[in-house]
């Protein structure tokens, strides 16, 4: 399983970036419609060969030279057929605390704050930042070493379970009755390689239609609902795709000038051919007047 730590230091030029390692691509952006990474969320996707996680938002004690709140992002990969029964408990206990801690009171303690506070004191963290990441190899691959035994030791909340509703697709509320029982389940399912499929926290979504066409395989949905959205939202059931399962295309890059893909007729080379054909049929109407007999 690899781990890759990302948050930012306190002096400007310190921005965020991956403390031990980085991902080899970044395969969150591809949710950037649905979910905000500096806010609380959890994504989870896994293909025919490997799985994926990112547990982002979540706050340090921290605040860069400004004082705006500093926050953590943590990624875990793995290979399916090289992921072992302990890299699957410690990834179903990190996503128990992270949902228990966003269920908590806002002045009580967040258990992931604190463990990775603890993990990236201040000196250190500008230290990593500060070096190319080729350099320091030795205390990256400590850090690493460090985070996986801190993982390791964090212990799972347990949740009731949920009635079962035999939904492959659907979507609810954080707070929703059985909700997280039925997400950590889904996620289980997901870390076992049987089949591709997602499992999320978004918070940029408020309803079905919002997350209908993420997706075409088994998809679970929980919104956070700390800013929008319910976050008390019955279970619903999600639409069926048609199209095969499949990782989510990558986002568009914007256009020239802030061009919109559905507003390609705006554009100064469609307004050129626009107020040509008008020319052209303005001549012709003339012409037919001029040969028309009175």
């Amino acid at each position: 399983m690899r781990i890759h730590l990302r948050t930012r230091g306190a002096p400007r030029p310190l921005d965020y970036d991956f403390l031990n390692s980085r991902p080899v691509s970044r395969w969150w952006d591809a949710y950037s419609d649905v979910t905000a990474t500096e806010r609380p969320c959890f994504l989870s996707v896994a293909d025919h060969d490997q799985w994926r996680v990112l547990v982002s938002g979540v706050p340090s004690v921290r605040t860069d030279s400004v004082g705006t709140l500093i926050f953590y992002t943590l990624v875990l990969e793995g290979a399916h057929d090289g992921t072992t029964a302990e890299d699957r408990a410690l990834v179903l206990a990190l996503a128990s605390r992270w949902l228990a801690d966003l269920d908590s009171h806002r002045d009580e303690p967040k258990a992931l704050s604190a463990l990775f506070d603890s993990l990236c004191p201040a000196p250190e963290v500008d230290r990593l930042l500060a070096a190319p990441l080729s350099e320091l190899t030795a205390d990256r691959e400590e850090l690493t070493a460090t985070i996986r035994a801190a993982l390791a030791g964090v212990e799972p909340v347990p949740y009731e379970s949920a009635p079962e509703h035999g939904l492959d697709r659907w979507i609810a509320g954080r707070d929703a009755p059985g909700a997280v029982a039925a997400f950590l389940n889904r996620l289980s399912e997901l870390l076992s390689g049987e089949e591709e499929s997602q499992a999320h926290l978004l918070n940029l979504v408020s309803e079905a239609a919002d997350v209908a066409d993420l997706f075409p395989g088994r998809l679970a949905v929980l919104v956070e609902g700390g800013q929008v959205g319910d976050p008390a939202m019955p279970l619903r059931k999600l639409p069926t795709l048609k199209a095969p399962p499949g990782p989510p295309a990558a986002p568009v890059p914007p256009g020239p000038a802030g061009a919109r893909p559905k507003a390609g007729w705006r554009t100064p080379m469609s307004l050129a051919s626009l107020a040509a054909l008008v020319l052209l049929l303005a001549l012709a109407g003339v012409l037919w007047i001029w040969e028309a007999p009175f």
